[in-house]
């Protein structure tokens, strides 16, 4: 991966064959961003994606192979115990004639040709605390 700091953040761009939010998550140790946005477009493969299942409270994922186009991936970096935590959804449509689209929740993603991703710092502090309502660990703003 390839960063170049920008006014309040940094513009990313993945080579081809990396691992997205372990590449992300290792980042964010290496440059100390503790709380962050995100946004990116480009084409993943081998990715897990899925729902939270509230009634079950656990999320439900499955894996396709790809590749897919990102239409959109929107996401945060998070504190959850000292540690920068990667949430992040998205859009995606399949590479064929189809281009049938499918989203959610991303648990891991593969860069297959690029990513590019503008990751803005935010200077709150965005921690997270378990909810016992969702069984989720949600951002809590304290002001």
């Amino acid at each position: 991966m390839n960063a170049v700091q920008i006014h309040n953040g940094f513009f990313l761009v993945f080579d081809r064959g990396e691992d997205v939010f372990p590449t992300l998550t290792d980042f964010c140790r290496q440059t100390e961003i503790h709380w962050a946005q995100f946004s990116a477009i480009g084409a993943v493969e081998n990715i897990e994606i899925g729902y939270y299942d509230l009634p079950g409270r656990q999320y439900v994922f499955r894996r396709e192979q790809g590749p897919f186009e990102v239409a959109n991936m929107d996401g945060n970096v998070t504190e959850f115990n000292e540690d920068p935590l990667i949430h992040a959804h998205g859009v995606l449509s399949r590479c064929d004639e189809t281009l049938a689209c499918i989203g959610g929740h991303f648990r891991s993603a593969v860069v297959a040709l690029t990513l590019e991703m503008c990751l803005w710092e935010v200077t709150q502090p965005l921690l997270r605390d378990f909810d016992e309502d969702t069984g989720l660990n949600l951002i809590s703003i304290s002001v």
